[in-house]
């Protein structure tokens, strides 16, 4: 009898450990994702990995968004490694919120800046814990997502050389933690998904510019209109105040 009631004392510990650490990180997610990074830091230096797993499981989506934003592949988040399949694909269906409304893309500049935003977004996603069964689980779950696939082919849009990769990957080294290795990766795991993508890409180039700048147009809108979905959704209703 004292050993179970010694369990589950522990068991309650663990878990009031990890609604106050999870608490402790939103309350820095108020501050931005460095603070929130700092606190997630000291989690696993005091916890461990298995404490900073739970205390991440316990994020929405928009908290995982704010906590990855200023962080890229040269230096991922340690949340990175922890964040679940689910999760991350309800933040990418969240993403395009970061982003301004363009009225009119003309230039590849235009949407210069959105395309380093969702670069930066997938691949410390993806890549960064470099377990290729974890890059597989990502991949797939990405490429269920409407706008998944195309993503990838934005993030590579327009990039150097970037057609000839597609076309013929086997001819051109691979920069890892980047477009390429986010192409090289579809390609691997999920090659049906790539080849939608890849046939786009033909599409496109034949196109020229105007192709390019239609298709980039018409990804951001997509993601802006998944995005307010979540915000229409998420409305606050308007309190009611009563004279006295």
């Amino acid at each position: 009898m004292t050993g179970m009631m010694t369990r589950i004392a522990m068991r309650k510990d663990a878990t009031t450990m990890t609604t106050d650490n999870t608490l402790a990180v939103r309350a820095a997610l108020e501050s931005g994702g460095g603070a929130a990074e700092t606190q997630l830091a000291l989690i696993a230096s005091t916890g461990g990995d298995l404490q900073l797993q739970l205390v991440v499981e316990k994020l929405t989506a928009a908290e995982i968004n704010v906590l990855v934003e200023e962080f890229d592949m040269s230096k991922p988040s340690v949340a990175h490694a922890f964040i679940s399949p689910e999760q991350f694909l309800e933040a990418f269906d969240r993403l395009g919120a970061r982003w301004s409304q363009i009225d009119e893309i003309e230039l590849t500049r235009d949407y210069a800046e959105i395309q380093r935003d969702v670069e930066d977004f997938l691949c410390p996603m993806i890549l960064s814990t470099g377990d290729p069964a974890r890059i597989k689980l990502m991949v797939t779950t990405l490429f269920k997502h409407p706008f998944g696939g195309e993503s990838v082919l934005f993030a590579a849009l327009e990039k150097k050389d970037y057609f000839e990769y597609m076309t013929a990957p086997q001819d051109h080294p691979i920069t890892r933690g980047t477009w390429q290795e986010l192409l090289s990766v579809a390609r691997e795991h999920f090659p049906s998904g790539y080849a939608e993508i890849a046939e786009q890409a033909r599409a496109i180039y034949q196109d020229g510019e105007g192709g390019s700048l239609e298709f980039a147009g018409a990804f951001i809108y997509g993601m802006h209109q998944e995005a307010m979905k979540h915000h229409t959704a998420q409305e606050p209703e308007t309190e009611e105040f009563v004279d006295i």
